[in-house]
């Protein structure tokens, strides 16, 4: 089975049951689910800014659960440089919106 890693805006449509989620399983089925250690902080920020409540943190506690996260690494940290750098044509935000 191969695997395929989840944006931070995927995980979180999925999570939210937003409407462009539906887009994203239909991608996802079949696959390995993974996300990066940079998706988790972020999701970790979101829950802090939003400031959500224990009940609300541990369901997203929960879901997390079946996603492998991916470690850094150097060679993780100059890919994510490259996609993103200037001539790369598209930017990742780093941050949710």
């Amino acid at each position: 089975m191969s695997s395929v890693v989840l944006d931070t805006d995927v995980v979180s449509y999925i999570f939210k049951r937003h409407a462009l989620a539906a887009r994203y399983e239909a991608e996802i089925e079949g696959h390995v689910a993974l996300i990066s250690f940079m998706t988790l902080a972020e999701l970790d920020r979101w829950t802090m800014q939003s400031r959500w409540g224990p009940e609300r943190r541990e369901q997203l506690r929960v879901y997390l659960e079946p996603f492998a996260v991916l470690p850094s690494d150097r060679t993780l940290c100059a890919k994510w440089a490259e996609v993103t750098g200037p001539r790369s044509g598209c930017r990742i935000p780093d941050r949710l919106r």
